[in-house]
């Protein structure tokens, strides 16, 4: 945390693009992109992370900046069906998932797939759990990563608050320089110890939000029935896409991962 604050102290002097603070009465200065590098996004679904971060992507990308993407899950109980049909369908993501991320100016995606059981990440033992923070460890040590994007802890979907804590008990163990949480589905309310301990910044993507566009529009499995056999299941809600197609996006600096992933 140490360095953080240097960092911070040294930020008026960098003409970079940064990540300003949502709130200007809490603003020690903006955090320059540049210096973020190597990221890893932790996505608990394909399209999270494009739906989230698909700007910060896009401008880390201008920047030549080192982005891997954890996928999590396969996205794969999206829509009901039989095992043939889940394998289909999580390949179906995974490659929507490749393409939105070329869209977003990533010549060679790199996506590495756990395969975790999509809606499933709340069923998974202390065993598992600490294999999984193994093989996340051992990924981030070999991309060498600085900074790490996770879900909010208090997002209303578990596969996101199970991701957030996983990277965060990581974290916890081997500090990264930056830890960063994205929110896609809301609570409706806060609690006060996760809200403590986060630093709220905003992206201003004005300039990449018709790129971010027609990245998420390339998850067309998740906006628009896909066969005639597997109609039913999960579509984008025009208010989620409203939320996160606007001309900011917003993040928090978590300053004590510890109390918010209690």
């Amino acid at each position: 945390m140490e360095r953080i604050a240097a960092a911070q102290q040294t930020n008026h002097l960098i003409r970079h693009p940064t990540l300003t603070p949502a709130k200007p009465q809490r603003n020690d200065g903006a955090i320059p992109l540049t210096s973020l590098g190597p990221i890893l996004i932790a996505s608990p679904h394909p399209d999270d992370e494009t739906l989230g971060c698909g700007g910060l992507i896009a401008r880390c990308a201008k920047l030549a900046c080192s982005i891997t993407v954890l996928a999590m899950t396969n996205g794969e109980a999206s829509h009901p069906g039989d095992r043939v049909w889940q394998e289909k369908l999580g390949n179906i993501r995974k490659n929507e998932q490749y393409s939105a991320l070329k869209m977003l100016g990533i010549a060679e995606p790199d996506v590495v797939s756990l395969g975790l059981p999509d809606g499933g990440l709340e069923l998974l033992g202390e065993e598992q759990c600490e294999l999984i923070e193994a093989r996340i460890l051992e990924l981030m040590q070999a991309r060498e990563i600085r900074t790490v994007f996770v879900p909010a802890v208090d997002d209303c979907h578990s596969d996101h608050r199970v991701t957030a804590r996983l990277l965060a008990a990581v974290a916890l163990s081997h500090p990264v320089e930056y830890f960063f949480s994205y929110q896609i589905w809301p609570p409706e309310e806060r609690s006060p110890w996760v809200v403590a301990s986060e630093y709220e910044y905003l992206l201003d993507i004005t300039d990449l939000i018709s790129l971010k566009r027609e990245a998420v529009y390339q998850h067309r499995s998740q906006l628009n029935a896909i066969d005639p056999v597997h109609n039913e299941g999960f579509r984008m809600p025009e208010a989620l896409l409203e939320a996160k197609l606007k001309n900011q996006e917003s993040f928090a600096w978590i300053r004590d991962i510890s109390a918010w992933s209690q």
